[in-house]
């Protein structure tokens, strides 16, 4: 079966903190893992590292069994989702402008599928309204939606219902 995330001794040093020493694992293809563990123990930082955010000051990663150090591994990270605590949506932009974005930056060829995600969150109803004009729930829904439509088989989050 193959392997969606595979780290080997993956490592994350800050100064004098070190976040992340020695993560050595393999999630394939169809699982679902949760990470739990207390505040400070890595589990942001791997996400970072992960999404491309941050690098790794030790050990190595691959997404999709592309290595982190190769170019390919951009095209790799676009078929996965995020979901962060602050949804960072654009301000300017409805709830379904926000997910039509997400289409155009992912090169996807329809936008068919907005209504039905929208519906998926419970938000059918809100498709037009700006996030100044949305709870911080379901602003966190649209962030949900939006990480729905790039991901073929890896979703990532990090305190995804903390709004909810």
């Amino acid at each position: 079966m193959e392997n969606v995330i595979q780290t080997q001794d993956l490592g994350k040093r800050y100064l004098r903190c070190t976040a992340l020493q020695g993560l050595t694992m393999q999630i394939p293809k169809g699982s679902i893992y949760g990470l739990v563990g207390k505040n400070g123990a890595g589990k942001t930082t791997l996400i970072r590292i992960l999404t491309g955010l941050q690098q790794p000051t030790s050990g190595q990663y691959s997404l999709y069994g592309v290595p982190h150090t190769d170019p390919d591994i951009l095209r790799c990270r676009r078929r996965m989702g995020a979901v962060v605590e602050t949804p960072s949506l654009y301000l300017n932009m409805t709830a379904q402008e926000n997910l039509r974005l997400q289409y155009r930056v992912l090169g996807l060829p329809s936008e068919d599928s907005i209504p039905q995600l929208l519906e998926l969150v419970g938000l059918g109803k809100k498709a037009d309204s700006y996030p100044t004009e949305l709870s911080g729930g379901e602003q966190q829904r649209v962030a949900i939606a939006r990480a729905l439509t790039s991901s073929d088989d890896i979703i990532v989050m990090d305190e995804p219902i903390t709004n909810l």
